[in-house]
């Protein structure tokens, strides 16, 4: 899938996409959480793609939620080490937007973002009850005003399994793969994996500048 089409489609089916690898636990415990102010402001692809990412930290987010942990409004609770990642695309109504809990982790000496999808605005209400909130994982460097951003490659990881290279809890539907180790395994396999080559999807690199 190239990143045209992508960003062309639904924003909203954003996290959902089969382009890259899903899990269904976090890449993280809170003793690998870092946080980085660098990350706090809005952002734009430096290609010109229209959506736009703005990324914030509030700490009322997260004690909100610890006050109220039955608060239905939200899918998963926050920690103190939680950013909030909103994308929306210029020029399009409000509802053209979705919302993100991402967090910052630190494996070895590389930092990953793990995404997981807290609100996102849909028309089709049937579709929206047949969708499933999973994390994914990228590979992010910040430097200066400019983030990289590298999502694992689903492809990779297919291959990987079918030629018995590796084991790691998950379950196959036959249209996608979907990882269930616990966080602990996980980064195990990202510490194994993360420096090939071939990991990475290159039609989900970002690289994001300030605005």
């Amino acid at each position: 899938m190239k990143k045209r089409a992508f960003l062309i489609n639904v924003i909203s089916l954003w996290i959902f996409s089969g382009c890259t690898v899903l899990s269904f636990y976090p890449l993280y415990t809170e003793k690998e959480l870092i946080k980085n102010d660098q990350l706090i402001g809005k952002w734009e692809s430096i290609d010109g793609d229209t959506i736009m990412w703005e990324i914030s930290f509030e700490d009322s987010i997260w004690l909100k939620k610890m006050n109220n942990p039955f608060d239905k409004g939200s899918k998963e609770i926050p920690n103190k080490f939680t950013y909030t990642l909103s994308l929306y695309q210029k020029g399009a109504a409000d509802n053209a937007k979705a919302k993100f809990y991402v967090h910052l982790v630190k494996l070895g000496d590389r930092t990953y973002f793990d995404f997981y999808p807290e609100e996102w605005e849909m028309n089709n209400t049937i579709l929206t009850f047949h969708l499933m909130p999973v994390h994914t994982f990228a590979k992010v460097e910040i430097i200066d005003n400019a983030i990289k951003i590298q999502w694992f490659d689903s492809d990779w990881l297919q291959e990987l399994f079918f030629n018995n290279k590796v084991r790691i809890r998950h379950e196959n539907n036959g249209a996608n793969t979907l990882l269930t180790a616990k966080p602990e395994e996980l980064q195990k396999f990202i510490l194994k994996y993360g420096e090939d080559k071939n990991a990475l999807n290159d039609d989900m690199e970002y690289i994001l500048k300030r605005i």
